[in-house]
Parts: structure tokens; sequence; C-alpha cells
């Protein structure tokens, strides 16, 4: 066998053997490190910079429990939380998108475009424009309730689509199509929804609609962390049945990868993490779908790459939301992601069916 048939025949099992699969090693390495860099400066000025002025020393004081109220108030409570919730935000859409895009063993996949977005944000609209429903579970503010509910929404408008998708088994192209019909339908709902409610809480509801993270709080990063937390362990376990999952159904038993079994935890994983996203920051468009398309070409892994799709996840999130919050008028982070990813999904569309009428 060949260096590069032994290259590819490794790849598939997840290990990467040879002069081949030495550069590509090395070109994940530098990739996670340039990543990782970049995610490091970003959070810097997005803590230590902002419309207030506060001297870097500080802010470095009030990072380190020394600062005055006020100064806490800007840097930990608002600034750094923000940052963080960016980055756990992006880590969480780009780690779903990878997993949804390596089942359905389709570029043109994520959670945001097969619905599960919209059924976990139309579960959280119900929520705003319906404020007396929380009553109903206890005397809880609706925003106590608004995590829960998006996953909800996720876990049922999953539980949907696979159920009108599935026919004597799991097909990638099916469950797309009947995704996009169930995405249309969440955000019907949503529509309706916000013309039912009052102007306050219509407003409210159309702010979250469109993606931010300008009132996210420390919470909010407590509430995340433990989410991506369990998303990135499950990745790392799954690293092998997934890279098995991309040779096809088929393949996969040979090579002692059960693929039901992965799918609906790497399914399950993808849904968790977009509608725990969803509750903290709303549905922000294309990352999910951006995310694992630029890591695989970056990190050149023969798949989408969910950990590495959760770093450039991370890091679309926090730049974004860094450019956004420093325009003349600060803009949602919904704003700048849509503009990078409607490009972005025409050009894969275009690829996509280049190669299936070759």
């Amino acid at each position: 066998m060949t260096g590069f048939a032994t290259a590819r025949a490794g790849r598939g099992r997840g290990v990467l053997v040879g002069p081949v699969g030495l550069v590509m090693r090395t070109r994940s390495v530098v990739a996670g490190v340039v990543v990782v860099l970049l995610l490091a400066v970003l959070l810097a000025v997005s803590v230590l910079t902002g419309d207030l002025d506060i001297p870097v020393g500080r802010a470095l004081a009030a990072l380190a429990g020394d600062g005055t109220r006020i100064e806490n108030l800007v840097v930990v409570d608002h600034r750094l939380s923000r940052a963080l919730a960016a980055v756990l935000v992006g880590f969480a859409l780009g780690c779903a998108g990878a997993l949804t895009q390596t089942i359905t063993r389709n570029p043109i996949a994520s959670p945001d475009i097969m619905g599960v977005s919209a059924g976990a944000g139309l579960f959280a609209v119900f929520l705003v424009t319906r404020p007396e429903t929380a009553k109903a579970f206890g005397d809880h503010p609706a925003g106590q309730l608004l995590a829960p509910a998006a996953i909800v929404g996720g876990l049922l408008t999953t539980a949907l689509i696979l159920g009108l998708s599935w026919r004597a088994g799991f097909d990638g192209m099916r469950l797309i199509l009947v995704g996009l019909g169930v995405n249309a339908i969440a955000l019907a709902g949503v529509s309706f929804l916000l013309t039912r409610a009052d102007l306050e809480n219509a407003q409210a509801a159309t702010r979250w609609l469109t993606g931010s993270l300008a009132g996210a709080r420390m919470g909010d990063v407590l509430f995340l962390a433990p989410l991506a937390l369990i998303g990135a362990a499950v990745c790392a376990i799954l690293a092998r049945d997934l890279a098995a999952l991309r040779l096809g159904r088929d393949v996969a038993p040979t090579l002692g990868t059960p693929p039901g079994r992965t799918e609906a935890v790497a399914l399950l994983v993808a849904v968790l993490l977009t509608s725990g996203a969803v509750a903290v920051a709303g549905p922000i468009a294309f990352v999910a779908f951006i995310a694992p398309q630029a890591a695989l070409r970056a990190f050149g892994t023969a798949g989408p790459p969910p950990l590495a799709g959760g770093l450039v996840g991370a890091l679309l999130v926090l730049a974004a939301d860094l450019t956004a919050a420093r325009l003349p008028t600060e803009l949602p982070v919904g704003v700048p992601t849509a503009v990078i990813g409607a490009p972005s999904l025409l050009y894969l569309l275009n690829q996509y069916r280049r190669r299936t009428s070759a």
C-alpha cells in the first residue's frame, strides 16, 4: 500500500499516518495556535476597551477584584461577561454545526438552516410575548424560564423533524428538506406571535430574534459553560466514530462504529448546544453553517471538525460582536454574521451543485 493510500485508510479511522499525516497534523496545530491567539487578542480588546474610557491599569485592577464599584460593573459585569458569552455561544454553534454536517454528510446543513434554532426561538418568543405563561410554572420571571423553554423547543423541533424525515432509515438530504419546511413553519409561528403581542413585548422579542449579546451577564456564562464543556468532551470521545461516519453509514460498521448510535448522540449534543446558545443570545444566523466549513479549510481535516469548528465559531462571534458594538450605532451581533453568511451559503450551494452535477 502506498503512503498516500495508507494515509487515506488511516484517515478513515481518525488516525493519519505517514508523511501526509505529519503534514496534516502540523497544519492543524498551527491553525489551532493561530485561532487561540486571535481569540486571546480579541478577548483583551473586548475587556480592556469600550465606550467608557477606563485606563488599562484600572481595568486590570477590576479584573483582579481591586476596582471601584463602577469599574467592576463596567469591566467585569458588562465587558467580561459579554466577551465570554460571545466565545461560548460561538463555540456551541460552531461545534453543533460541525456535528450536523457530519451526520448528514452535507456541507450546507446546520441547525439554523434545518429549523432547530427557529424551533428553540419559537418557544422562547412565546414566553417573551406571553409572560403570563410563566406563572403556570410558579413564581418565576419569564427571563429565568427562557433557557429551559429554548432547550425544550429545540428538542421538540428536532423530534418532529426526525419523525417526519424517518423512512426506513436516516437520510441526510431528506432530513435537510424536512428541516427547511419545519423552519418555515416555526418562523411563521414567530411572526404570528409578534403580531399578537403588545408593543413592549414585541419589541423585546424582535431585539432578541436578531441575535444580541448586549444583555449577556455572568449568569448566562455560568449556564452555557457546562453545556459547552459537555459538548467538547462528547466530541472528543466520538472523534474516531465521527471520522468513520464521514465515509458513509455502510462503511462505518466495518470500522467498528455503530452509525445509528453515533448519529443519535451527535444530534442530541448539537441540539442541546444550539438551544443553549439561542437561549443566551437569540438565533444568531449562519455561524453554525460558516464555522465548520472555515475550520475544515483552515485545519485541513477530512470533514467538518467539531472542536476546531467550535473554536472558529467562537472567534467569528467574538469578532462580529466586537465589530457591531464599536460601530457609531450599535448593531446586534446577528447582522455582521448574516452579512458574511449569506454570500458563503450561496457559494457553497453553487459548489455543491457543480459537484453533484459533474
